[in-house]
């Protein structure tokens, strides 16, 4: 996992992908994120995206691993 700090206004840039997150505000704990992707890429939040899947493909097991796969 790449652990970065950034300001509000900065942003995150992953070429190969044309994706882009940028730090909107920071308030306590909370941190709002702007993410800029083209449209055939698909954004989710995380609990989002487990709940999509389990859906499609039945309950899987609740393993959390330090590597996520997107």
């Amino acid at each position: 996992m790449l652990v970065l700090s950034r300001k509000i206004g900065e942003r995150i840039l992953v070429p190969n992908c044309e994706l882009a997150v940028t730090v909107l505000a920071v308030d306590g704990k909370a941190v709002r994120l702007g993410i800029s992707a083209p449209r055939d890429i698909g954004v989710y939040r995380e609990e989002v995206w487990q709940q999509l899947c389990q859906e499609t493909h039945g309950p899987q097991p609740n393993v959390r691993s330090q590597h996520s796969d997107f």
